[in-house]
Protein backbone atom coordinates (compact mmCIF):
# COMPACT_ATOMS: atom_id res chain seq x y z
CA UNK A 1 0.00 0.00 0.00
CA UNK A 2 1.53 3.26 -0.69
CA UNK A 3 2.60 5.52 1.89
CA UNK A 4 0.16 7.96 1.07
CA UNK A 5 -2.91 5.81 1.44
CA UNK A 6 -1.49 4.09 4.54
CA UNK A 7 -1.48 7.60 6.21
CA UNK A 8 -4.73 8.23 4.98
CA UNK A 9 -6.02 4.87 6.40
CA UNK A 10 -4.74 5.51 10.07
CA UNK A 11 -6.19 8.97 9.71
CA UNK A 12 -9.57 7.47 9.13
CA UNK A 13 -9.16 4.68 12.09
CA UNK A 14 -8.10 7.61 14.52
CA UNK A 15 -11.08 9.70 13.49
CA UNK A 16 -13.59 6.41 14.10
CA UNK A 17 -11.52 5.24 17.08
CA UNK A 18 -13.94 7.52 19.14
CA UNK A 19 -17.01 4.93 18.33
CA UNK A 20 -19.47 7.71 16.84
CA UNK A 21 -21.04 8.16 13.58
CA UNK A 22 -18.88 10.13 11.27
CA UNK A 23 -20.48 11.23 8.16
CA UNK A 24 -18.65 10.22 4.49
CA UNK A 25 -18.71 14.36 4.01
CA UNK A 26 -17.08 15.08 7.12
CA UNK A 27 -14.46 12.38 6.80
CA UNK A 28 -14.00 13.37 3.14
CA UNK A 29 -13.08 17.08 4.14
CA UNK A 30 -11.02 15.70 6.83
CA UNK A 31 -9.13 13.55 4.84
CA UNK A 32 -8.99 14.96 1.18
CA UNK A 33 -10.34 12.12 -0.44
CA UNK A 34 -13.45 11.43 -2.35
CA UNK A 35 -16.28 9.71 -1.13
CA UNK A 36 -15.32 6.64 -3.05
CA UNK A 37 -11.75 6.36 -1.97
CA UNK A 38 -13.25 6.47 1.94
CA UNK A 39 -14.91 3.33 0.99
CA UNK A 40 -11.85 1.76 0.26
CA UNK A 41 -9.74 3.07 3.25
CA UNK A 42 -12.70 1.39 5.11
CA UNK A 43 -12.43 -1.86 3.26
CA UNK A 44 -8.64 -1.70 4.46
CA UNK A 45 -9.41 -0.99 8.03
CA UNK A 46 -11.70 -4.20 7.58
CA UNK A 47 -9.29 -6.40 6.38
CA UNK A 48 -7.21 -6.01 9.69
CA UNK A 49 -10.64 -7.10 11.05
CA UNK A 50 -11.90 -4.38 12.60
CA UNK A 51 -16.14 -3.93 12.21
CA UNK A 52 -16.83 -0.54 10.84
CA UNK A 53 -20.42 0.14 10.81
CA UNK A 54 -21.66 2.30 7.38
CA UNK A 55 -25.47 3.33 7.86
CA UNK A 56 -26.81 5.61 5.46
CA UNK A 57 -27.78 9.46 6.51
CA UNK A 58 -25.60 8.57 9.36
CA UNK A 59 -22.08 7.71 8.42
CA UNK A 60 -19.20 5.55 9.29
CA UNK A 61 -18.76 4.47 12.54
CA UNK A 62 -15.99 1.84 15.07
CA UNK A 63 -18.79 0.21 17.34
CA UNK A 64 -17.63 0.63 21.29
CA UNK A 65 -14.44 2.41 19.22
CA UNK A 66 -10.65 1.78 19.47
CA UNK A 67 -8.54 2.69 22.82
CA UNK A 68 -5.11 3.23 20.34
CA UNK A 69 -1.69 3.24 21.75
CA UNK A 70 -0.47 6.93 21.61
CA UNK A 71 3.21 7.65 20.47
CA UNK A 72 3.42 10.88 22.63
CA UNK A 73 3.51 9.98 26.15
CA UNK A 74 5.31 7.26 25.30
CA UNK A 75 8.07 9.41 24.22
CA UNK A 76 8.16 11.88 26.91
CA UNK A 77 9.03 8.61 29.02
CA UNK A 78 11.42 7.74 26.61
CA UNK A 79 12.69 10.85 26.49
CA UNK A 80 13.17 11.60 30.61
CA UNK A 81 14.59 8.15 31.43
CA UNK A 82 16.19 6.36 28.64
CA UNK A 83 19.80 6.20 27.22
CA UNK A 84 19.17 3.41 24.67
CA UNK A 85 16.21 4.32 22.78
CA UNK A 86 16.19 7.29 20.39
CA UNK A 87 13.58 6.67 17.96
CA UNK A 88 10.43 5.23 18.29
CA UNK A 89 8.34 3.88 15.49
CA UNK A 90 4.27 3.21 16.29
CA UNK A 91 2.05 2.10 13.04
CA UNK A 92 -1.36 0.28 12.39
CA UNK A 93 -0.46 -2.56 10.40
CA UNK A 94 2.93 -4.63 9.65
CA UNK A 95 3.90 -7.70 8.62
CA UNK A 96 5.90 -7.97 11.63
CA UNK A 97 7.94 -5.46 14.24
CA UNK A 98 10.83 -7.84 14.11
CA UNK A 99 10.80 -8.09 10.74
CA UNK A 100 10.80 -4.39 10.05
CA UNK A 101 13.27 -3.23 12.34
CA UNK A 102 15.71 -6.15 10.87
CA UNK A 103 15.25 -3.99 7.26
CA UNK A 104 15.06 -0.61 9.13
CA UNK A 105 18.42 -1.42 10.84
CA UNK A 106 19.95 -2.72 7.41
CA UNK A 107 19.04 0.28 5.57
CA UNK A 108 20.02 2.82 8.44
CA UNK A 109 22.27 1.41 11.32
CA UNK A 110 23.21 3.53 14.35
CA UNK A 111 20.34 4.83 17.73
CA UNK A 112 18.55 2.08 19.31
CA UNK A 113 14.67 2.29 18.26
CA UNK A 114 11.29 0.89 19.31
CA UNK A 115 8.70 -0.39 16.16
CA UNK A 116 5.07 -1.08 17.78
CA UNK A 117 2.51 -1.82 15.44
CA UNK A 118 -1.24 -2.38 16.48
CA UNK A 119 -1.47 -5.75 14.12
CA UNK A 120 0.69 -7.64 12.45
CA UNK A 121 -0.08 -9.63 9.73
CA UNK A 122 2.40 -12.05 9.68
CA UNK A 123 3.78 -11.93 13.14
CA UNK A 124 7.21 -14.15 14.29
CA UNK A 125 7.20 -16.23 17.79
CA UNK A 126 10.00 -18.95 18.91
CA UNK A 127 11.17 -21.70 16.14
CA UNK A 128 9.27 -19.46 13.05
CA UNK A 129 6.15 -20.20 14.83
CA UNK A 130 3.80 -17.65 14.03
CA UNK A 131 2.14 -15.02 16.56
CA UNK A 132 -1.51 -14.41 16.10
CA UNK A 133 -1.98 -10.20 16.35
CA UNK A 134 -5.49 -9.01 15.62
CA UNK A 135 -5.42 -5.59 16.01
CA UNK A 136 -5.84 -3.47 19.07
CA UNK A 137 -5.73 -6.56 20.96
CA UNK A 138 -2.47 -7.08 22.01
CA UNK A 139 0.89 -5.26 22.56
CA UNK A 140 3.33 -6.18 19.77
CA UNK A 141 6.79 -4.25 19.70
CA UNK A 142 10.31 -4.89 19.03
CA UNK A 143 13.51 -2.95 19.94
CA UNK A 144 16.34 -2.87 18.09
CA UNK A 145 19.85 -1.94 19.61
CA UNK A 146 23.63 -2.13 18.96
CA UNK A 147 25.38 -3.36 22.26
CA UNK A 148 29.45 -3.65 22.32
CA UNK A 149 28.97 -7.07 23.60
CA UNK A 150 30.04 -9.94 20.93
CA UNK A 151 27.38 -13.07 20.52
CA UNK A 152 29.19 -15.16 22.70
CA UNK A 153 28.51 -12.36 26.07
CA UNK A 154 24.30 -12.59 25.20
CA UNK A 155 23.62 -15.69 27.29
CA UNK A 156 20.68 -15.17 29.11
CA UNK A 157 19.71 -12.11 27.40
CA UNK A 158 16.32 -13.52 26.90
CA UNK A 159 16.09 -14.51 30.72
CA UNK A 160 17.07 -10.83 31.44
CA UNK A 161 14.24 -9.41 29.46
CA UNK A 162 11.51 -11.80 31.02
CA UNK A 163 13.20 -10.62 34.46
CA UNK A 164 12.86 -6.81 33.74
CA UNK A 165 8.66 -7.92 32.27
CA UNK A 166 7.91 -9.84 34.92
CA UNK A 167 8.89 -7.55 37.25
CA UNK A 168 7.25 -4.54 35.50
CA UNK A 169 3.99 -6.27 35.19
CA UNK A 170 3.87 -7.79 38.65
CA UNK A 171 3.47 -4.02 40.19
CA UNK A 172 0.05 -4.03 38.23
CA UNK A 173 -1.42 -7.44 38.79
CA UNK A 174 -3.27 -9.23 40.54
CA UNK A 175 -1.91 -12.85 39.15
CA UNK A 176 1.46 -12.96 39.57
CA UNK A 177 3.85 -13.28 36.35
CA UNK A 178 6.43 -15.75 35.94
CA UNK A 179 8.72 -17.32 33.40
CA UNK A 180 8.72 -20.25 31.31
CA UNK A 181 12.61 -20.99 30.29
CA UNK A 182 13.46 -19.56 28.43
CA UNK A 183 11.06 -17.24 26.46
CA UNK A 184 7.73 -17.19 27.46
CA UNK A 185 5.61 -15.59 30.59
CA UNK A 186 2.90 -16.91 32.15
CA UNK A 187 0.19 -15.88 34.39
CA UNK A 188 -1.83 -18.87 36.06
CA UNK A 189 -0.04 -21.43 33.97
CA UNK A 190 -1.25 -20.04 30.79
CA UNK A 191 0.61 -17.94 28.59
CA UNK A 192 0.67 -14.48 29.08
CA UNK A 193 3.60 -13.25 26.73
CA UNK A 194 6.21 -14.48 24.75
CA UNK A 195 9.80 -13.16 23.78
CA UNK A 196 11.96 -13.76 20.92
CA UNK A 197 15.87 -12.34 20.50
CA UNK A 198 17.46 -12.72 17.25
CA UNK A 199 21.23 -11.08 17.21
CA UNK A 200 23.71 -10.76 14.40
CA UNK A 201 27.14 -9.23 14.59
CA UNK A 202 30.69 -10.77 15.68
CA UNK A 203 31.82 -13.33 18.07
CA UNK A 204 33.09 -10.88 20.24
CA UNK A 205 32.99 -7.29 19.54
CA UNK A 206 29.45 -5.94 19.14
CA UNK A 207 25.73 -7.34 17.99
CA UNK A 208 22.79 -5.87 16.58
CA UNK A 209 19.88 -6.95 19.17
CA UNK A 210 16.32 -7.42 18.05
CA UNK A 211 14.04 -8.13 20.91
CA UNK A 212 10.68 -9.08 19.74
CA UNK A 213 8.00 -8.91 22.26
CA UNK A 214 4.18 -9.75 22.20
CA UNK A 215 1.87 -9.55 25.45
CA UNK A 216 -1.94 -10.55 25.33
CA UNK A 217 -3.86 -8.05 26.76
CA UNK A 218 -7.75 -8.23 25.82
CA UNK A 219 -7.72 -10.94 23.11
CA UNK A 220 -10.41 -12.47 22.54
CA UNK A 221 -12.01 -16.24 22.52
CA UNK A 222 -12.24 -15.80 18.76
CA UNK A 223 -9.42 -14.54 17.60
CA UNK A 224 -6.63 -16.65 19.97
CA UNK A 225 -8.66 -19.72 18.75
CA UNK A 226 -5.64 -21.48 16.57
CA UNK A 227 -3.06 -20.73 19.39
CA UNK A 228 -1.87 -24.32 20.49
CA UNK A 229 -2.27 -23.74 24.21
CA UNK A 230 -3.94 -21.80 27.30
CA UNK A 231 -3.53 -18.19 27.29
CA UNK A 232 -4.38 -15.61 29.58
CA UNK A 233 -5.29 -12.00 28.82
CA UNK A 234 -3.38 -8.86 31.01
CA UNK A 235 -6.23 -6.33 31.11
CA UNK A 236 -8.25 -8.75 33.25
CA UNK A 237 -5.49 -9.06 36.47
CA UNK A 238 -4.61 -5.80 36.77
CA UNK A 239 -5.34 -4.22 40.32
CA UNK A 240 -6.14 -1.07 38.79
CA UNK A 241 -7.45 0.42 35.20
CA UNK A 242 -4.57 1.51 33.25
CA UNK A 243 -4.16 2.11 29.43
CA UNK A 244 -1.93 -0.10 26.92
CA UNK A 245 0.21 3.25 26.41
CA UNK A 246 0.66 3.60 29.68
CA UNK A 247 2.20 0.24 30.55
CA UNK A 248 3.70 0.13 27.45
CA UNK A 249 5.96 3.30 28.93
CA UNK A 250 6.57 1.90 31.82
CA UNK A 251 7.90 -1.78 30.11
CA UNK A 252 10.46 0.24 27.90
CA UNK A 253 11.62 2.74 30.22
CA UNK A 254 12.37 -0.74 32.32
CA UNK A 255 13.90 -2.35 29.57
CA UNK A 256 16.00 0.42 28.51
CA UNK A 257 17.61 0.06 32.37
CA UNK A 258 17.35 -3.99 32.40
CA UNK A 259 19.75 -3.55 29.15
CA UNK A 260 22.14 -1.24 30.24
CA UNK A 261 22.21 -3.32 33.85
CA UNK A 262 22.99 -6.04 31.49
CA UNK A 263 25.71 -4.55 29.59
CA UNK A 264 27.52 -3.37 32.76
CA UNK A 265 26.75 -6.85 34.38
CA UNK A 266 25.82 -9.60 32.47
CA UNK A 267 23.13 -11.84 33.69
CA UNK A 268 25.06 -13.28 36.56
CA UNK A 269 23.72 -10.46 39.32
CA UNK A 270 20.27 -11.55 38.25
CA UNK A 271 20.58 -15.77 38.93
CA UNK A 272 19.51 -14.80 42.54
CA UNK A 273 15.68 -13.98 41.23
CA UNK A 274 15.31 -16.98 39.02
CA UNK A 275 13.74 -19.19 42.12
CA UNK A 276 11.03 -16.39 42.67
CA UNK A 277 10.24 -15.46 39.54
CA UNK A 278 10.12 -19.47 37.36
CA UNK A 279 6.87 -20.82 36.67
CA UNK A 280 9.00 -24.39 37.26
CA UNK A 281 11.24 -24.15 39.59
CA UNK A 282 11.65 -27.48 41.48
CA UNK A 283 8.34 -28.67 39.34
CA UNK A 284 8.96 -31.92 37.68
CA UNK A 285 9.57 -31.06 33.87
CA UNK A 286 9.77 -33.05 30.26
CA UNK A 287 12.27 -31.50 27.96
CA UNK A 288 12.24 -31.92 24.66
CA UNK A 289 15.16 -32.42 22.94
CA UNK A 290 15.30 -33.10 18.62
CA UNK A 291 15.00 -36.57 18.91
CA UNK A 292 13.92 -37.49 22.80
CA UNK A 293 12.39 -36.09 25.30
CA UNK A 294 14.03 -36.49 28.90
CA UNK A 295 12.52 -35.80 32.63
CA UNK A 296 13.51 -34.53 35.65
CA UNK A 297 13.38 -30.97 38.31
CA UNK A 298 14.57 -27.69 37.73
CA UNK A 299 16.58 -26.21 39.92
CA UNK A 300 18.01 -23.16 38.97
CA UNK A 301 19.96 -21.47 36.01
CA UNK A 302 23.78 -20.39 35.11
CA UNK A 303 25.25 -17.52 35.18
CA UNK A 304 25.00 -17.72 30.94
CA UNK A 305 20.94 -18.58 31.38
CA UNK A 306 21.26 -22.09 30.99
CA UNK A 307 18.81 -24.24 32.19
CA UNK A 308 19.83 -26.85 35.68
CA UNK A 309 18.34 -29.79 35.53
CA UNK A 310 18.15 -32.37 37.89
CA UNK A 311 17.78 -35.97 36.56
CA UNK A 312 18.47 -39.34 38.17
CA UNK A 313 20.99 -37.69 41.01
CA UNK A 314 23.18 -35.23 39.04
CA UNK A 315 22.64 -32.07 37.53
CA UNK A 316 22.41 -31.48 33.70
CA UNK A 317 22.95 -28.18 32.02
CA UNK A 318 20.44 -27.43 28.82
CA UNK A 319 21.29 -24.50 26.66
CA UNK A 320 18.64 -21.72 24.89
CA UNK A 321 17.58 -23.04 21.75
CA UNK A 322 18.39 -26.54 22.37
CA UNK A 323 14.78 -27.69 24.69
CA UNK A 324 11.30 -26.50 24.99
CA UNK A 325 9.42 -26.68 28.26
CA UNK A 326 6.32 -28.73 29.22
CA UNK A 327 5.48 -29.77 32.32
CA UNK A 328 5.17 -33.58 33.02
CA UNK A 329 2.10 -34.81 34.04
CA UNK A 330 2.93 -37.71 36.60
CA UNK A 331 1.14 -40.48 37.71
CA UNK A 332 0.33 -40.90 41.10
CA UNK A 333 1.76 -44.21 41.89
CA UNK A 334 4.96 -42.82 40.04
Amino acid sequence: MANKTLLRTEKLLTLLSDGKFHSGQSIAEELEVSRTAIWKLVQKIQDWQITVYSVRGRGYQIPGGLALIKKTPIEHALAANNKLFKELILLSSIDSTSTYLAQDWRRNPGNGRVCIAEHQSAGRGRKGRPWISPFGANLYFSIGVELPLGLSALGGLSLAVGICLCQTLNQLTNEPVKIKWPNDLLMDDKKLAGILVEASGDTTDSSFLNIGVGINWDMQSEQGKSIDQPWANLKCNLKRKISRTDILAKILVNLDKALVDYLNFGFSNLVELWPQLSAMYQKEVSIHLPNTIVHGKEVGVEDNGALRVEMDGSVKVFHSGEVSLRKKLWAKDD
